[in-house]
């Protein structure tokens, strides 16, 4: 076949398939969203007694606010970066909204047979119980990549623990990690923490 004839080949080929018809291929192949929903009055009361009392109720609302967006956003079995001198390409892991949203409701649905309330009606000491004895289940519970956490407690943790505002209360200084600053400023102590 002749250079003009691959020509008026792909021509024909091009006008004869509608544009949509490959549109709705590509769109059939995409992955379905994975709700994110994870029931918000029992993750508040989880956030309550797994970050840090001193964030108060304010911080620990954006830390939780944090979370859920980075949930929402979170891409499964997306390219991650690798690592310096080697050529393996390594993947996120599944989504993990469904499994933790299984979790808070198996919080709720244990405290409503134990204690005939609500997971997040219960006073502060209860829900640690129950969480504590939740995570000792798993004893591969570290804080790492908070996508990799087994359970949604120690997600949430991780995924704080990565976060400027942690470094900040760390440090109890506006290191703020991952903006940059003047070069002026290096040389300057950082300042105290916005609360």
């Amino acid at each position: 076949m002749s250079a003009l004839d691959r020509r008026r080949f792909l021509q024909a080929i091009a006008t004869a398939v509608p544009a949509g018809a490959t549109l709705g291929t590509v769109q059939a192949c995409s992955p379905a969203p994975v709700s994110s929903a994870l029931d918000g009055d029992t993750l508040d009361a989880l956030a309550e007694i797994v970050l840090p009392g001193e964030l108060g109720p304010e911080g620990r609302s954006r830390a939780v606010a944090a979370f859920r967006g980075w949930l929402a956003d979170y891409q499964p079995a997306s390219e991650l970066n690798h690592g310096y001198g080697t050529a393996a390409l390594e993947y996120a892991p599944a989504h993990p909204s469904p499994g933790w949203a299984a979790q808070l409701e198996a919080l709720d649905l244990e405290s409503q047979q134990r204690y005939g309330v609500a997971f997040a009606r219960l006073d502060r000491d209860q829900r640690t119980s129950m969480v504590r004895v939740a995570i000792e289940r798993d004893r591969s519970a570290t804080l790492g990549d908070p996508a990799g956490a087994r359970h949604v407690a120690v997600g949430l943790l991780a995924h704080f623990s990565a976060s400027p505002q942690a470094a900040n209360l760390c440090y109890r200084a506006a290191i703020d990690s991952y903006r940059c600053r003047p070069l002026a400023d290096v040389t300057r102590r950082p300042s105290a923490p916005a609360s």
